[in-house]
């Protein structure tokens, strides 16, 4: 199959379609149907739903066939920056470890791959015994931030 990218944009957002990595899930149809509605043409009514709206369903893309992008804006619009809301949430946990909350994949040194989900704990301190996970040494040595 040809790998063909397609763009679609509001002008804040745009979404990006690539026909090589789906495998018609129908996860984004059946998920946000005022977007994304195979056999129309554009499939895609970007402006048919909230840009938040649109961002949390193209996230839940299996393969990543979906992603999108803000769009930055003009020059002199730049000085707010901009978050992208990724359904992750990472925490400085005061005088411990950094908490992630979600599904994550973990590349380890050697180039395995594992995947977490929920809550995962990483050291900040450099004295757990199983990094790169927090094993709660920060409280032995009074970690500070």
């Amino acid at each position: 199959m040809k790998n063909t990218k397609k763009e679609y944009s509001n002008g804040e957002i745009t979404v990006v379609y690539q026909t090589d990595l789906c495998i018609h899930s129908e996860v984004c149809s059946k998920g946000l149907a005022s977007v994304f509605q195979p056999g129309t043409q554009p499939w895609i009514k970007i402006n048919a739903a909230s840009n938040d709206e649109i961002m949390k369903q193209v996230q839940k893309c299996p393969t990543r066939a979906l992603s999108f992008y803000v769009n930055m804006p003009e020059e002199e619009d730049r000085e707010v920056p901009i978050a992208i809301e990724s359904g992750l949430k990472v925490k400085v946990l005061t005088k411990g470890p950094l908490m992630v909350e979600g599904s994550i994949t973990l590349v380890n040194t050697n180039g395995q791959r594992e995947i977490k989900s929920g809550e995962t704990y990483f050291c900040r301190c450099g004295t757990s015994k199983n990094k790169p996970f927090c094993d709660g040494s920060h409280n032995v040595i009074d970690f500070e931030d």
